[in-house]
């Protein structure tokens, strides 16, 4: 057990010794220019928690993968200094011998499961290690309890949401009862109820002496979690660790999302700056005035699933020059709701219509060039060859004008923030990081003009600035008449959609204007959504009528109403329930 730390930031154990030990180091992917972590040094001890944050490309996924033996086992490049689990060296030992000591629940739980069958994916790890079949049907039976799963049971994998995927690839990790859990970004894809069960979970196994490891863009409801240290990269290299109040006083507000507080005393204590307009003029503007068509009518739509009934008589219009937010509790139906939109997945009753006119006999490949569709697993999009391969495959198949298509690239990477990459054009998709995966898929989705988007998940694997970056440049994007997105990040909804539909059950129960929609606070607890403190802030001193404000605006208005950080927001601030 952790009981202090020092200077460094290294823990002081009473006992037990490091279950993995990172020793100065440094990584370099075999076609990149600079290393990914440079001199990083890490300890981690039986019943401790670290969690590790930074902005994207900061080298968080290389040290998991330096941490699990994927590095130097499934990876080319040069390594410089070691680490040790359990004392013994990872080049020394093969990825079936580290895998009994840490366990790892990937960002992307598409990449993870394999198994068809929700019994036969838990099932898969003891039966590799030889674990005699009585006791893998008893452990089925205490991890389904231990990770709420019970009623994913008996269900086809193919079937499942995304967030029940990623519980179900942190229930296959818990069947292999590791020593250390290394999730990254474990709640991208979860309801927030659904995150803060699996926060309590992570912390009683801490508590019970395993060791956690969690990378996670989303800091402030990691904190939940009541981490031992933070360790905080930026350009792979260690900025800081130590205890969670050290931490907070350097990280950079803008690439890691904090609590309200946090940001509100830092504008508090910086120099005054004129609130001006961040980004470009939004090109969609909403809300649609109640007499527009609908782009996109569901009239009492039912789907299913491997015999799962999903959706139960959905009705819902969506209209023109909207931003609409989605969200829900875990498998209520949101991403299956566009899924049949975009005729992924047929219908068993009801009808849709696309401006007017039922959309039964189109193709989906038509339907794309109206609805850009982004996956919520990036990866279920990416074939080709080459980015550039992908980013021109529609528009080759569409037969546009091949003049164009260099400007069609170059646009779409530039939107999508991809052009900052080395040689982008020319690199393999699948050896892009998840999160510049999920801008591929946008930077797709683009490259044939659509009048709509569909983000499912748009800020996973973003961090903070990215994601509010993106969110920018999609509004602002020429020619773009709606968007919609289905999302667990309530704080992004909140500031960027018009309207917010809630799900439950595969129903619609509330459809309206943000701050109408979370008035009933009931109702939007009952959809496993919790109350974040940029909701708090805005409630207590955002603007009375007009959009929430994002946290960095509403902190930067409120500094600027008092001449002195003594006096300021950033103090009153603290009151807000973080």
């Amino acid at each position: 057990m952790v009981v202090a730390s020092g200077a460094s930031g290294e823990p002081r154990p009473e006992t037990a010794p490091p279950l993995v030990e990172v020793e100065h180091l440094s990584y370099r992917y075999r076609r990149a220019a600079e290393p990914a972590i440079r001199d990083v040094s890490l300890a981690v001890h039986p019943g401790e928690v670290v969690l590790v944050a930074g902005p994207s490309g900061c080298g968080k996924s290389t040290l998991i993968r330096a941490i699990n033996g994927l590095i130097p086992h499934a990876y080319s490049g040069e390594l410089a200094g070691a680490v040790l689990v359990e004392g013994r060296l990872t080049t020394e030992l093969k990825l079936r011998d580290i895998a009994r000591t840490v366990g790892t629940v990937l960002q992307d739980p598409a990449k993870q499961i394999v198994g068809s069958m929700v019994e036969s994916e838990l099932a898969f790890g003891p039966e590799n290690f030889g674990v005699p079949r009585e006791e893998i049907a008893e452990r089925i039976r205490e991890v389904a309890s231990q990770a709420g799963i019970e009623a994913l049971l008996g269900r086809e994998t193919a079937a499942l949401s995304g967030g029940e995927r990623q519980l179900l690839a942190m229930a296959a990790i818990l069947m292999m009862r590791p020593r250390l859990f290394v999730v990254d970004e474990p709640l991208a894809n979860l309801d927030p109820a659904t995150a803060e069960r699996l926060l309590t979970l992570l912390r009683a196994l801490a508590d019970e002496g395993s060791a956690i490891v969690i990378v996670e863009h989303r800091v402030e409801e990691a904190l939940a979690l009541a981490p031992d240290r933070v360790l905080y990269l930026d350009e792979g290299r260690t900025r800081y660790l130590g205890s969670v109040d050290g931490f907070l006083d350097v990280a950079d507000p803008s690439a890691v999302r904090l609590p309200f507080a946090v940001v509100a005393k830092r504008a508090a204590m910086a120099p005054a700056e004129p609130d001006s307009s961040r980004g470009a003029e939004p090109a969609v503007k909403g809300p649609a005035p109640a007499d527009a068509a609908p782009r996109l009518e569901f009239r009492g739509v039912t789907a299913a699933i491997g015999g799962t009934q999903i959706l139960r008589g959905v009705d819902a219009r969506l209209g023109p020059a909207e931003v609409v937010a989605v969200l829900g509790p875990n498998g209520s139906g949101k991403t299956t709701l566009f899924r049949t939109a975009m005729r992924l997945l047929d219908i068993t009753g009801g009808s849709i219509l696309v401006d007017g006119v039922s959309h039964a006999g189109r193709r989906t490949a038509e339907l794309a060039t109206e609805f850009g569709y982004v996956f919520q697993s990036p990866s279920q999009m990416l074939f080709a060859r080459t980015v550039e391969d992908e980013l021109l495959f529609g528009p080759r198949n569409l037969g546009r004008d091949p003049a164009t298509f260099d400007e069609l690239v170059a646009d779409s990477l530039r939107r999508t923030a991809l052009h900052e990459l080395d040689d982008i054009r020319s690199r393999p998709p699948l050896a892009l990081s998840f999160g510049q995966q999920k801008r591929l898929a946008l930077a797709i989705a683009l490259a044939l003009r659509p009048e709509t988007l569909i983000l499912d998940e748009p800020s996973a694997g973003q961090d903070h600035r990215t994601a509010e970056a993106f969110m920018r440049e999609v509004l602002a994007i020429p020619g773009l008449r709606s968007l919609y997105l289905v999302t667990h990040d309530v704080d992004l909804a909140l500031t960027h959609a018009d309207r917010i539909l809630l799900f439950r059950e595969g129903r619609v129960v509330a459809d309206g204007p943000p701050k109408v929609v979370i008035a009933d606070t009931a109702r939007w607890t009952a959809c496993n959504l919790r109350s974040t403190s940029l909701m708090e802030a805005n409630k207590a001193w955002g603007p009375a009528a007009g959009p929430f404000l994002d946290a960095d605006t509403l902190a930067r208005r409120l500094a600027a109403q008092r001449p002195t950080a003594r006096s300021g927001p950033g103090r009153e601030a603290e009151g807000v329930d973080c």
